[in-house]
């Protein structure tokens, strides 16, 4: 996937809820526990783990 225009330049880094298009996960998604370590990206519409390097950023 090529880096499209529409994705922003203040990205951080790393992927955590700092960032203004994270969303926490569905329970279902790594279970209740666990759900703060399944972050979703609303830029790419895809989960991403908590402290890996932004997905967005790297596409």
């Amino acid at each position: 996937m090529k880096k499209t225009k529409d994705v922003p330049k203040e990205l951080p880094l790393f992927c955590d809820y700092s960032c203004t298009y994270a969303s926490f996960g569905k329970k279902d998604v790594s279970g209740a526990c666990h759900r703060e370590q399944a972050v979703y990206c609303t830029i790419l519409k895809k989960y991403n783990n908590k402290n890996n390097r932004c997905l967005a950023r790297t596409k």
